[in-house]
């Protein structure tokens, strides 16, 4: 099955390297390449995409302004940032704006190709809320691959070494991590070990723990 993809960019140069970087992503198809420096609603309900891939703009709250219009155009498309800043507060306001998934601008072709076909076919897929009661949060806002994740980095291994266990892409764990220390309320990987293990995280009901990593 191949998913169409529209691309906006505020740079045409920028919005030209996503459009070949794309053509390496199997079963993907860009049906248009939109300039976010005027409204593109009309254009992206129009299209009907599959995944709307949005490039980073230089003024914030313009990003947010389009990343609110696809998601209003194309309700059930696959929303796909594109940003050199993947800090978690930066990826918390994109995603309450209703981006997906993000991807890292340093990322290269293949990589970029390959994960924007994950998000096309559902095999990525990131969407998190906020939630302003921390206990809550780590209780009932962390997904299972979240917890998987949680778990392995409790257990000593690398963010490689997950991503090379759980089949993902190193940019894909940690854009993990950098929800999973949004939503625990902590900063780096020994903070968020630290506060699971305290929070009985890895004893929730329902919840099989994962053996520790192989060493490599």
């Amino acid at each position: 099955m191949v998913s169409n993809v529209v691309i906006v960019a505020e740079q045409p140069l920028s919005g030209e390297t996503i459009r070949h970087a794309l053509r390496l992503a199997r079963g993907c198809r860009v049906i248009g390449r939109l300039d976010a420096r005027r409204p593109c609603a009309a254009e992206i309900a129009h299209a009907r995409p599959d995944v709307v891939v949005i490039d980073e703009m230089s003024s914030r709250e313009l990003l947010l302004i389009r990343i609110r219009e696809a998601r209003s155009a194309a309700p059930g498309a696959k929303i796909v940032l594109v940003s050199r800043d993947l800090a978690a507060d930066e990826l918390g306001e994109a995603t309450d704006a209703g981006v997906d998934a993000a991807i890292g601008r340093t990322v290269d072709a293949v990589s970029f190709a390959t994960l924007v076909g994950a998000v096309a076919t559902g095999k990525v897929f990131h969407s998190f809320s906020i939630v302003p009661n921390k206990s809550s949060a780590a209780r009932d806002g962390l997904t299972a691959r979240e917890l998987e994740i949680l778990q392995m980095v409790a257990a000593g291994a690398s963010n490689v070494r997950i991503a090379k266990t759980l089949w993902l892409a190193e940019q894909t764990v940690k854009y993990h991590l950098s929800n999973i220390y949004r939503k625990l309320g902590v900063a780096n990987r020994t903070q968020a070990s630290h506060y699971a293990h305290v929070h009985g995280l890895f004893e929730r009901p329902g919840h099989q723990p994962v053996a520790p990593p192989a060493a490599a």
